[in-house]
């Protein structure tokens, strides 16, 4: 690459409108999440058996990962969006049918499957529209989508579980997504099929489903993963247990200060290095879990919010971006279903493990346990990176 060369531009159409319907899929899927641990409560379950069901939807879509990267490298994009998006609205408003914690789980499940290959369809699809000398600044506008969902939806939540029920949030929220899904239909994309093999066939191969060697970002991803998990699932039983009113305005902070630093993170580890981010990154979301555990009043949780926008914001869509240009351009779907798989183990370690370590143990030793494993986190990848770095002199 001429080094003299003018930087593509960022923003086109397309590139805007695949965000602005994350935006709405992500404030719809933010308006339940938070709330299936308290669900699972109301409909009979121990805190512990609330995690496993908190759980159960990222282990079910770790396993649908693999093969939204084969359909995604090899389908239209385009269709496999609409489709599992209006899937991902059908899941949701199937809550609606829940009596009880059997009927709770299969929807639970399949829920999970439409969600891990809509998840990863949508940001493959995303990053076609952006230049590859900008990954990590267009990654981090991409992963701005989850902040604003995360910033709302669950607000948007709470006030239709305050207000009027369980059953109202999960038909609006599942009504959101089937409108997302319909309106895929405008979005302007051309199909590139991936090349064929010598003798004029396609075969099905391991890294068709999963690349290995982004084992490493997984990994870190996970680890990052493990405390969003923790926070979205537990915060708000955390606020009702310590009297900790307007608790949501963790969800508002985290995005606000998110909208201001990914972009600027982006650019700087496109020209610098993701460890420019990562490094940093473990220690702000130390930080916050430790804060997290500790606090007893809302301005602690709020400054956790700004810790963990600092630290998972920057970090996560450095790990991704890295993924990308680590594979060829043709299998961009797997590297990012292979990166969000170590998303998925991460979300359901802290979920459950969550559930359970707060069971037994408290809210507090479960956020302080989750800050001490960033810090060695943080050494390991310090370690990772010395050894790279040794090997390429």
């Amino acid at each position: 690459m001429n080094p003299t060369a003018p930087t593509p531009p960022l923003w086109n159409f397309s590139f805007a409108y695949v965000l602005a319907i994350g935006v709405l899929n992500s404030i719809a899927f933010g308006m339940v999440n938070p709330l299936i641990p308290g669900y699972a409560v109301y409909l009979g379950a121990t805190l512990a058996f609330a995690g496993v069901v908190a759980g159960i939807f990222s282990i079910t879509a770790l396993i649908g990962r693999p093969f939204a990267s084969l359909m995604g490298d090899k389908l239209n994009k385009k269709w496999l969006l609409m489709v599992f998006l209006v899937l991902n609205g059908v899941s949701t408003l199937m809550y609606l049918l829940a009596p009880n914690i059997a009927v709770l789980m299969p929807i639970r499940i399949f829920h999970g499957l439409m969600f891990s290959v809509t998840g990863t369809i949508s940001l493959a699809i995303g990053a076609e529209f952006i230049p590859r000398q900008r990954l990590g600044e267009g990654i981090g506008f991409l992963g701005m989508v989850q902040i604003i969902g995360m910033a709302i939806g669950p607000n948007i939540g709470i006030f239709l579980l305050e207000n009027f029920s369980y059953r109202a949030c999960f038909a609006v929220s599942g009504l959101t997504i089937v409108a997302a899904g319909l309106a895929v239909l405008l979005l302007k994309y051309e199909h590139k099929p991936q090349p064929k093999d010598g003798d004029g066939k396609r075969r099905l191969r391991l890294q068709d489903f999963v690349a290995l060697e982004l084992m490493p970002n997984v990994a870190f991803a996970a680890l990052f993963a493990l405390g969003i998990g923790l926070a979205t699932s537990y915060l708000i039983m955390v606020g009702n247990e310590r009297g900790i009113e307007n608790i949501g305005l963790y969800f508002v902070v985290n995005a606000a200060i998110g909208l201001v630093t990914r972009p600027m993170i982006g650019r700087l580890t496109d020209r610098k290095g993701v460890h420019y981010a990562i490094l940093p990154g473990y220690i702000f979301a130390a930080t916050a879990m430790m804060l997290i555990g500790m606090s007893y009043a809302l301005w602690m949780v709020l400054a956790a919010a700004v810790f963990v926008a600092l630290g998972n914001g920057g970090s996560l869509p450095a790990i991704q971006a890295d993924c990308i240009r680590k594979l060829d351009m043709s299998r961009r779907t797997v590297a990012t279903g292979t990166y969000l798989i170590g998303m998925d183990v991460g979300m359901t370690a802290g979920q459950m493990l969550g559930g359970a370590v707060s069971d037994a143990f408290g809210f507090r030793t479960a956020f302080s346990g989750a800050g001490v494993l960033m810090l060695a986190g943080c050494a390991c990848y310090a370690l990772y990176t010395k050894r790279n770095v040794n090997r390429s002199v």
